[in-house]
């Protein structure tokens, strides 16, 4: 009998499972002492491709090596013999594993622009030991060299000695954030100043991006401020459309800012990552408390996945709307409260604490007045800043833009529900009332007479607008601060 080799790969649930188990338990000392990364059953996405990998291991001073799980038995090739299957029509068509090698080489270049990392391919014997395999036909010893092969009654010492053959070794070794960074860029954090090529989520962050989005399920993500629930929330929506391709999603903020802030780190992380969304499938919506839903009814309905960033800042109303009419769609939340009690996911992570300073005035003088001066400083010592001030009422906005502007004659902005950055931009100083600060990052914020029992008003909520924070109050609220 003749296998067509590349085609006998376990794919059923059970075997996956058996994959990610067994693999765990047999490179378990070179996770351990040899600092690899071992990853199963891994699905790796490039521009509109995907292949599921079997195994991807990682070692830092040798590279990466790209596994396929074998479960063939010793009495299932008995007398048999097996060659290399060729379509006559397709003869320039790539086997599966040759496809897999191409797209983590594709991938890397995409994402690194340049990468040097050694790749080898290696074959689990699961169900085999090295014994059995050399009373097999030669064709079987022809087609797979057994220095690549990963016997069932393999030693770690073994399995590593083959590895370390495969490749040769390093001083410098590779980056594991550069390489399996790369390959896993959708769930990476972005690139910034310091993190030239991005940094990995926390562990917090990535066990809730891997529990599965069910039809009809509830997913509630509670976590303080700063916290990381957006980012980690629009990674899962990512995953979620790679993996469903013809399903549509529709995202729900509290502002329309936040959405576009939102819809912006969407945009710019499916680029980096180089990996493709339709994007005519993904919607973005600030409900209104007066009429929430008529506005997209239709693409409610066609949605299969509904998103609500920041649920504790939409009127309870609204959530109420959404779980009235949910229907088989899945809920994906996020809130610092737990508006649904229901059974949520947690990050206790903070990744900003801004740096508080806190100034009492006395009556005869005021808040206008302290923050005149203070905002006068500021201006003078740090160039090109933005500067945000959160007032604790709507009526307070206009009489503090036009004193600011006619003091210190600068232009100031009035952030409210209007605001949109496709026609405004933020100039030098913002003015805002805290339930439009979300999303938004500036260096530094003053905070003015804002009432202690305002959930927004905790320093630690603050740090989702800014670094750092001037907080100016009355003399006698002192005690309260």
């Amino acid at each position: 009998m003749i296998f067509d080799f590349f085609s006998r790969f376990g794919s059923s649930k059970t075997v996956s499972q058996e994959i990610q188990d067994d693999s765990i338990t047999t490179f378990d000392d070179l996770i351990l002492h040899d600092q690899a990364v071992c990853l199963t059953d891994v699905t790796l996405f490039h521009h509109e491709n995907n292949c599921t990998i079997d195994l991807l291991l990682f070692l830092p001073y040798y590279g990466l090596y790209l596994g396929e799980k074998i479960l063939w038995n010793a009495h299932e090739l008995a007398k048999g013999s097996v060659k290399r299957h060729v379509r006559q029509s397709h003869a320039a068509s790539l086997i599966q594993i040759e496809f897999k090698e191409k797209m983590i080489y594709q991938k890397l270049q995409d994402v690194l622009s340049f990468d040097s990392t050694p790749l080898e391919r290696i074959f689990w014997m699961k169900n085999l030991t090295d014994a059995e395999f050399e009373t097999l036909h030669p064709s079987f010893h022809h087609l797979l060299p057994k220095e690549r092969l990963i016997f069932k009654n393999d030693t770690a010492s073994a399995i590593k000695r083959k590895l370390q053959t495969l490749c040769e070794y390093q001083p410098d070794p590779f980056s594991q954030l550069k390489v399996i960074g790369s390959l896993k860029a959708h769930a990476l954090l972005l690139p910034t100043v310091t993190e030239t090529f991005g940094s990995f989520l926390s562990s917090q962050q990535e066990s809730f991006l891997d529990i599965p989005i069910k039809s009809r399920s509830t997913l509630l993500l509670c976590a303080p401020y700063s916290s990381g629930k957006s980012t980690v929330l629009i990674r899962k929506v990512i995953d979620y459309m790679l993996a469903n391709t013809h399903q549509s999603t529709l995202i729900m903020t509290p502002t329309r800012l936040s959405g576009e802030l939102l819809r912006n780190e969407f945009i710019s992380l499916i680029e980096f990552a180089a990996v493709k969304c339709d994007l005519s499938r993904i919607h973005f919506y600030t409900p209104s408390p007066e009429n929430p839903f008529n506005e997209i009814a239709r693409i409610f309905q066609e949605c299969s996945l509904i998103v609500c960033d920041d649920a504790h800042l939409i009127s309870t109303k609204n959530i109420e709307w959404i779980l009235e009419h949910k229907g088989s769609r899945s809920l994906l939340l996020s809130s610092v409260t737990n508006p649904l009690d229901i059974q949520e996911h947690t990050l206790t992570t903070i990744y900003r604490k801004p740096t508080l300073k806190t100034i009492n005035f006395s009556h005869t003088k005021g808040a206008l007045f302290t923050l005149l001066t203070g905002l006068k400083e500021h201006l003078e010592t740090i160039s090109s800043n933005l500067i945000m001030i959160i007032l604790p009422n709507h009526k307070m906005l206009m009489h503090y833009k036009q004193a600011i502007e006619e003091h210190l004659q600068v232009q100031c902005r009035v952030l409210n529900d209007t605001f949109s950055l496709q026609y405004d931009d933020l100039d030098e100083i913002t003015l805002t009332t805290p339930e439009y600060i979300s999303g938004l990052n500036v260096p530094h914020s003053y905070v003015i007479n804002m009432d202690k029992h305002d959930p927004l008003y905790y320093p630690l909520a603050l740090s989702r607008a800014s670094d750092t924070v001037t907080i100016i109050t009355e003399s006698n609220l002192e005690g309260q601060v």
